[in-house]
Parts: structure tokens; C-alpha cells; sequence
């Protein structure tokens, strides 16, 4: 499945953590933060920051539109924004 991860703040790293715990089924497409070095960060963090089939995106709309065929989207923002964010992954 074609996997990405929108924001990159605490929680994020658990999230990064699974991807590697199943990369035979998942293949990690893409970051997303509104913050560049959050996301060099938390890919650093997992050794994962010289990986360039990672693609990094400051806007999860602009994400989506340009890998429409992702399966999975983790959502990993402040909570205030999770079902805005969600209502457009799903539309």
C-alpha cells in the first residue's frame, strides 16, 4: 500500500516506527508539514533523511494531488485540524 504521513509533530514518530516495522507492505510515498525542518527532523530522526523516494510537501492538499494513488494517509497534526484534513483525504 502507498503510504503517506501528514504532520510531524510527537506522535508522528510512532507512526514512522510502523511504516519500517512494515515496509513489505507498506511503501512510505510521502511527508507532509507545514514546518520543512519538522519534517527533515522526525526522517532524520529514523535515519530516513537521504531517502529520496520520500517525497516532502509543506501542503498535504498539493501531496494528494500530486500522488492521487495513495491507499493510506496517517494523520498526525494537532487534533484540531484531523477532520478537516480527513474529510479531504476521503473526497
Amino acid at each position: 500500500m502507498k503510504y503517506a504521513l501528514i504532520g510531524c509533530g510527537r506522535i508522528a514518530t510512532n507512526h514512522i516506527k510502523a511504516v519500517i516495522n512494515n515496509k513489505d507492505e507498506l511503501e512510505f510515498m510521502a511527508v507532509c508539514d507545514i514546518l520543512p525542518e519538522a519534517m527533515e527532523n522526525l526522517l532524520s530522526k529514523h535515519d530516513l533523511q537521504n531517502d529520496s523516494s520520500i517525497a516532502r510537501y509543506t501542503d498535504y492538499k498539493t501531496m494528494i494531488e500530486k500522488i492521487p494513488d495513495l491507499d493510506l494517509i496517517a494523520i498526525a497534526t494537532e487534533s484540531g485540524v484531523h477532520a478537516e484534513i480527513a474529510l479531504y483525504c476521503i473526497d
